[in-house]
């Protein structure tokens, strides 16, 4: 193994791990009580329906899906592929907590909450892409 291999190892690695790490602080971030939420809404704090978690959700899918498709090796060939599964992750993990949010009775299922976490997972996914 060349010092260029181990590296790029080292680098896969460490951006697993970071994307791993912002994965387990969303879903943390799912599961604990939204202050001035009653049963799991957070009401409209924004015009044209926008909810008080909605950026929230938006930024923090599309981060995620971003680090995992950075986290995926970016060889020429599979980045398609490497976009593909990234966002297909973020929109698993969006639509996952948004089960278990169904059984924490101060959270609940939103179908809204888990098309908002698939949008940010599609536009995190895709700067990734456009960056690179």
């Amino acid at each position: 193994m060349t010092d260029a291999d181990s590296t790029g190892r080292s680098t896969i690695r460490r951006r697993r791990l970071v994307a791993g790490a912002f994965g387990l602080v969303v879903v943390i971030a799912s599961v604990v009580p939204v202050p001035g939420s009653a049963g799991g809404t957070a009401g409209t704090a924004f015009p044209f329906g926008i909810g008080l978690t909605d950026p929230f959700h938006l930024v923090g899918y599309a981060i995620l899906a971003a680090l995992v498709a950075r986290a995926k090796e970016q060889r020429q060939r599979g980045r398609v592929a490497a976009l593909l599964v990234a966002i297909a992750v973020a929109v698993a993990v969006g639509f996952g907590i948004e089960l278990v949010q169904a059984t924490i009775p101060w959270r609940s299922f939103a179908w809204r909450d888990a098309a908002i976490n698939a949008a940010g997972a599609v536009i995190g996914g895709a700067v990734a892409v456009a960056r690179q």
